[in-house]
């Protein structure tokens, strides 16, 4: 096994480090919510609210949680208005929204976008077509799960990802990229897999940090006042953009991602999953 910077071993040195921190960037499933996407209760079904619990701390401390999610901006606006935030960051990056919608930026080059993969799209049919036809038996994408989304759509299954968008390539999708969300419970699915993959097809170069990004810009915020949280390979690219990125344990599931991990000296990893992990540093960093 690979080893790992743990939160626990470095916990006083980015406490230290942390005395701007306006920001806390946080990924849902898997992260503040469990696997079935639910923040009242943990990894293992069992009622868990002490990550819920944090949030009137975290406001008396005046500091912002941003959703950063693969879910659209209708989905986390419901999700936001639940548990008393206003700010979020959708589809995986591709919009930044403030004050539950009332202003809302689109992060990237729109326009240039030739395919449609907007609910009943051409393409987006299409690329299901294929993708079934390639991996039969191992992903699913249904319509209804694109509903209401701008930029991207979601799929679930477990399939050889760089395969598949080698075939998307050939297929010529070259401007679109299928990524890896993270592994989930949402769905119950007839698929011959071991494990259940959160999927998002969308314009390539648009990831989660181009959200973070451009808040920092418009907000005025320096990469010390930021930190984010997550669970997959999607939300690994934050790194780049916070001063520190906080991984919980359940990260370490993905093959994919562990090689990846030791590439930024930014990242840290939870005892804790998912939502334990998340109250594990929040608490510590809020006290």
């Amino acid at each position: 096994m690979a080893e790992y910077n743990f939160f626990k071993n470095n916990c006083k040195e980015i406490k230290e480090n942390l005395k701007d921190l306006k920001v806390i960037y946080t990924d849902l499933d898997g992260t503040l919510f469990n696997q079935k996407g639910c923040i009242i209760k943990d990894y293992r079904d069992e009622y868990y609210f002490d990550a819920l619990g944090l949030l009137p701390g975290i406001a008396d401390k005046n500091l912002d949680v941003v959703l950063v999610s693969g879910r659209n901006k209708f989905q986390l606006k419901y999700s936001a208005q639940i548990i008393g935030l206003t700010n979020y960051i959708s589809e995986l990056g591709a919009e930044l929204v403030y004050n539950l919608g009332e202003e809302v930026y689109v992060t990237f080059d729109h326009d240039s976008v030739k395919y449609d993969l907007t609910y009943g799209g051409k393409d987006l049919k299409k690329i299901i077509e294929i993708l079934k036809e390639n991996f039969p038996g191992k992903i699913e994408g249904k319509m209804e799960w694109s509903r209401y989304r701008s930029y991207n759509a979601l799929l679930f299954g477990e399939i050889d990802l760089p395969r598949a968008n080698e075939i998307l390539k050939a297929e010529g999708y070259k401007g679109l990229v299928l990524v890896d969300n993270g592994l989930s419970s949402l769905e119950k699915l007839d698929l011959d897999i071991e494990r259940l993959h959160i999927y998002n097809l969308m314009p390539s170069g648009v990831n989660k940090s181009n959200g973070i990004k451009l808040d920092k810009k418009i907000r005025n915020f320096n990469i010390n006042n930021c930190i984010a949280l997550g669970d997959s390979m999607e939300d690994l690219k934050m790194a780049c953009e916070v001063e520190y990125l906080f991984l919980m344990r359940n990260a370490l599931e993905h093959e994919d991602l562990s090689s990846e991990i030791n590439k930024y000296n930014n990242v840290y990893i939870t005892d804790g999953f998912m939502n334990r992990g998340w109250t594990e540093v929040i608490e510590y960093l809020l006290n």
